[in-house]
């Protein structure tokens, strides 16, 4: 089997130099026209079933327990598999390991049935007792898994978590059988089979991690249940994963391999897939000043998406203690100007949290730029004209978009607060371990929902929650999710949510700055792969049609930005 060569491409081109270049890789280079239709760079579809992309950064962590961000995620959903699947198009949840679930007419207890013959790599039949292991392990205190709140709707999974309560047996899920699982919900949670596609709830094996403990995800020992398994982790260079021949669809997985790229400089990434090395490059991975440019491409996807970029703000460390501060430098902010111009219009501002499109949710008022009022806020905490303010850090990580938009945050924050910013950065790695350990001051952050919910959103900013990273706490907050959770009226439910957002705005541990929508390139010879709302793909559902200029073109799921 051939592999991909790198291309060897500058690190900075110039705009134009950059939608010209020429470039050459693992396949020769073609001209990016097919009839009508004009594509960026390279159309010649490989003659292998071996699809490459660009992961943007190496994976954290390969543990679905225990990982926390979206590069971890993209490897561990194609080498484990959930009790439901999310459908390529929709998300919708559909079956994966579970071939069928009854639910309570209360909506409050779920029953699945799982798939005869389903096995681990290691031949080992999977079993409802795997599941209840690996999600009573996540909620497992010692376990100091980030996303255990995901478990939050199960009966007393909060009380286990927070040591409320010691005994792992009054947690709402038990394996009846080897193949019956049943799940006890506090409340009904109409979005709780959603919930189950994410990572965090995939099954792991434990005789592994008894075995090995922290070494159980190395390519040697890790056993997996996914349409893929490990072939080789090519440090700083690939991620290759093989079909798994285990896996109970191996027969309708289409790929044989997928190479991925741990690229995080944009520019090097987008020429990699202008010169046929890669066949995706995913949202967030296209430089801002770039992006005016491919809109008459064909191979340029965008869509909606649920997801917000944010500044947090670490309140555990002087004077970011203070709210004053905190809601100077949102209301010294200019969130449209940033966007217009740093972003070149490609990213609507966002004054909220929570991002559109949730069906009943009418959010509360946004943050403005004000800067008078920033000045006013900034003078209340004790600092008028900026005067005393001490210097501070924008930590963020290695991305030149992140770099882009600090820097003018940092020139915003000067001219209409006249304080003191630094802006530093920390690859991948290095920046989750500060923000999750609260070493830093603020710090770029952004969230994608996880199901399709405002609570994806708010539920993170509850006290001691492991994507929380702020050192906020507030009772108030608090108590309303909690009367969200419990509320079995929806609009109630939501009217309570939009409240907790305005306290949570109020109180300013965040900092909004953009909405997100999805902008990447895929070649027209992939298939399976579409925009969605969370930005998540599963890769089980892609192939590569070699002969895709004799077949019809997908439906067109593109979006005009906004």
């Amino acid at each position: 089997m051939r592999a991909p060569r790198w291309v060897p491409v500058a690190a900075l081109l110039t705009t134009s130099a950059w939608l010209v270049a020429a470039g050459c890789g693992g396949r020769a280079a073609v001209p990016g026209e097919s009839g009508s239709a004009r594509y960026f760079g390279s159309i010649r579809a490989p003659q292998d079933r071996v699809f490459r992309f660009n992961n943007m950064a190496e994976p954290e962590k390969l543990d679905p327990g225990l990982m926390s961000g979206q590069p971890d995620g993209r490897i561990a959903r194609a080498l484990f598999e959930g009790l439901v699947v999310a459908d390529p198009r929709t998300l919708d949840p559909i079956p994966g390991q579970a071939y069928r679930w009854d639910v309570s007419a209360n909506g409050r207890r779920y029953v699945f049935h799982l798939r005869p013959g389903i096995r681990w790599s290691n031949g080992r039949a999977v079993t409802a007792g795997d599941f209840e292991w690996a999600w009573k392990r996540v909620l497992d205190p010692a376990t100091g898994s980030r996303y255990a709140g995901i478990l939050s709707a199960i009966e007393n999974a909060d009380s286990f978590n927070q040591k409320r309560l010691t005994d792992a047996s009054q947690v709402g899920v038990r394996a009846l059988d080897d193949s019956t699982l049943e799940v006890r919900l506090t409340s009904p949670t109409p979005y709780f089979l959603h919930l189950l596609t994410f990572y965090t709830c995939l099954p792991v094996p434990r005789e592994v991690i008894e075995r090995f403990g922290d070494r159980w995800t190395r390519s040697e020992n890790i056993v997996v249940n996914g349409p893929f398994k490990i072939h080789a982790w090519k440090l700083r260079s690939s991620f290759e994963l093989d079909k798994n021949p285990a896996y109970w669809d191996a027969a309708n997985v289409k790929l044989d391999r997928i190479i991925a790229y741990p690229v995080d400089d944009l520019t090097t990434g987008t020429n990699m897939y202008k010169a046929g090395v890669i066949d995706w490059e995913p949202s967030g991975g296209i430089p801002a000043p770039f992006l005016p440019f491919l809109r008459a491409y064909a191979d340029f996807k965008v869509g909606r998406q649920q997801a917000v970029y944010f500044y947090s703000i670490n309140v555990t460390r002087p004077p970011l203690d203070n709210v004053w501060v905190r809601r100077a430098l949102n209301h010294a902010l200019d969130r449209a100007t940033l966007c217009n111009k740093v972003l070149k219009g490609t990213r609507p501002p966002w004054g909220l949290f929570c991002p559109s499109g949730y069906d009943g949710y009418t959010p509360p008022p946004p943050i403005a730029y004000d800067p008078e009022e920033a000045r006013r806020d900034l003078a209340k905490a004790g600092y008028p004209d900026g005067k005393g303010f001490p210097k501070f850090e924008i930590l963020i990580n290695t991305s030149e978009d992140h770099r882009r938009i600090a820097e003018a945050v940092q020139a915003m924050w000067a001219r209409e607060l006249h304080i003191p910013v630094a802006v530093s950065n920390q690859e991948w790695a290095s920046y989750l371990a500060a923000t999750t350990g609260l070493k830093y001051e603020v710090a770029r952050r952004s969230w994608i929902g996880d199901y399709p919910d405002p609570s994806t959103f708010l539920d993170i900013m509850r006290t001691g929650d492991g994507n929380n990273r702020t050192g906020w706490s507030s009772a108030t907050y608090d108590r309303l999710i909690g009367e969200a959770r419990r509320e079995a009226d929806p609009a109630r439910r939501m009217q309570i949510l939009s409240r907790a957002e305005a306290v949570l705005l109020d109180d300013a541990p965040v900092i909004p700055i953009y909405h997100y929508v999805t902008m990447e390139l895929v070649k027209p010879y992939v298939r399976g792969l579409y925009p969605t709302v969370l930005d998540y793909h599963p890769l089980k559902f892609v192939s590569i049609d070699p002969d895709w200029r004799s077949h019809p073109e997908p439906a067109d799921t593109t979006v005009a930005l906004r």
